[in-house]
């Protein structure tokens, strides 16, 4: 009943009015970006559950004091480095919560073509271990990284 009051043109106006102050209001920081966009975690806690899960294991990160590897991985894949697949904050909340969505070139091409066949990442799903909490910290902690090396490829917040 209210819409039909509004003159033609002028509901066109608003609409924008309201797109283009939503628009405004997202800084460099915080621009949205395309898929799920966690709450704020905890940066410090969140290098815990990298620590306690055994992430360091597979993942460097050359600007962090993590303990010493006691296997020896297929790979090894820097994070916040050299840029193949995650290149803003909602693709490295999909590489967390779902690793078998993209598997890693460097891993596809340590294998050799029987293993390629039933291709799964080596990457566990921490899905029913970690609680929602400790994602949020996780990830928040991992895009921290991202944004301190500032890699090639990396977008942040942004997307394509």
């Amino acid at each position: 009943m209210f819409i039909k009051c509004i003159p033609k043109g002028l509901g066109a106006f608003i609409f924008v009015l309201v797109i283009a102050s939503c628009l405004t209001a997202c800084d460099e920081q915080n621009r949205p970006v395309r898929g799920f966009v966690l709450p704020p975690g905890d940066s410090g806690a969140g290098k815990q559950v990298f620590i306690d899960h055994g992430c360091y294991q597979c993942h460097t990160l050359p600007q962090e004091d993590l303990p010493a590897r006691v296997s020896n991985p297929p790979i090894t894949l820097e994070i916040g480095g050299k840029v193949f697949r995650v290149r803003n904050y909602g693709e490295l909340l999909d590489a967390v919560v779902n690793p078998n969505h993209i598997i890693s070139p460097q891993y596809r091409m340590a294998l050799d073509s029987e293993e390629r066949k039933n291709l799964k990442s080596p990457m566990p799903d921490f899905n029913e271990e970690l609680t929602v909490a400790e994602l949020i910290d996780l990830v928040t902690f991992l895009h921290d990284q991202y944004i301190k090396m500032d890699p090639p490829g990396y977008e942040g917040y942004g997307f394509r």
